[in-house]
């Protein structure tokens, strides 16, 4: 992702910094989805994001196709750092999580975190002190984190879901399309 030149770029350092910006990137608020961001080397920029449906039922073979093709991903555009944020309940979340930790770690790419978010909290899978990680999750709300603000400020706004996104680029359909033809 490249910051326009009249666009400073925007320094996140938490957690709860990443998950604000998240949606400002994909356009919307994901859910029920494995979302990756890798991280190139040039003073830890934001590559690419990019987001995968989670499986439902979770499905080992569907687990293993995601994490292969973010493992392509990443690796044919020589990223050696990425974050995996799953969005959903555990159940959900916890196969493709791991199987992408997994393939991507064999692939030599290092991962700064690897998230769950869910209801309002967000869980590390990496950080085994509770007193930042605690088991509960930490409360966040990415909506009036700081750097959401700012990103909304600069007209990059969140949509409520991915049909809502997908309906901005919907084909014309009725009396508009007869009169476009």
């Amino acid at each position: 992702m490249n910051t326009p030149p009249d666009r400073p770029p925007l320094r996140v350092s938490s957690p709860a910094g990443l998950l604000a910006v998240i949606p400002h990137v994909l356009g919307f608020t994901p859910t029920d989805s494995l979302v990756v961001v890798g991280v190139g080397r040039s003073a830890g920029r934001v590559q690419v994001a990019f987001r995968y449906d989670l499986p439902d039922p979770p499905d080992t073979n569907d687990a293993a196709e995601i994490a292969a093709h973010a493992t392509a991903v990443l690796t044919r555009q020589h990223l050696r750092t990425a974050v995996l944020v799953g969005y959903g309940p555990g159940p959900l979340v916890t196969p493709v999580a791991d199987a992408t930790c997994e393939a991507v770690s064999n692939a030599g790419v290092k991962l700064r975190d690897v998230l769950r978010v869910h209801e309002g909290r967000y869980w590390s899978y990496l950080c085994t002190d509770l007193s930042c990680c605690p088991a509960q999750g930490v409360l966040f709300d990415a909506a009036a984190h700081p750097a959401a603000r700012l990103l909304s400020g600069m007209g990059l706004p969140v949509l409520s879901g991915r049909a809502a996104l997908a309906a901005t680029i919907a084909p014309v359909t009725g009396p508009e399309a007869e009169a476009m033809a």
